[in-house]
């Protein structure tokens, strides 16, 4: 993936730093992080750090304890790498899902109507704000 779609992704998601993580919502196979002005889906395997590291699926009861005291904190970091790794940061952990080689991984949804979905294989599809 051409490093200026890695850079244009991390910018769009810059809109996360300082919202609030306000809601959890599981389906079947997916995770939404829902923050004041943004959601981030989760459909692959997930990390998240809080001291120790933990890799999970997003939707397993062990991913979602993960998650829960995360709950009202704020971003304070959001990055997307050439490799498709979306990290999120909230105070001190770290959730972080890579790109998957055969299915859509995670997306991002901003405020204005952009877009990242990071696809099959690392490559990026981003929409920009729809006006």
């Amino acid at each position: 993936m051409p490093m200026d779609d890695a850079a244009y992704a991390t910018a769009l998601a810059q809109e996360l730093l300082g919202q609030a993580l306000d809601q959890l919502c599981v389906g079947v196979s997916d995770l939404q992080l829902r923050f004041s002005h943004a959601t981030v889906s989760l459909w692959s395997t997930i990390g998240v750090s809080t001291g120790n590291d933990a890799v999970v699926e997003p939707d397993s009861l062990s991913g979602v304890a993960l998650l829960l005291p995360l709950l009202n904190g704020e971003v304070t970091a959001a990055d997307i790498d050439p490799s498709g790794e979306l990290t999120i940061s909230l105070g001190d952990a770290t959730i972080w899902c890579g790109s998957d080689p055969d299915y859509e991984s995670w997306s991002y949804d901003g405020r204005e109507g952009q877009k990242v979905v990071c696809t099959p294989g690392g490559d990026l599809a981003i929409w920009g704000a729809a006006r």
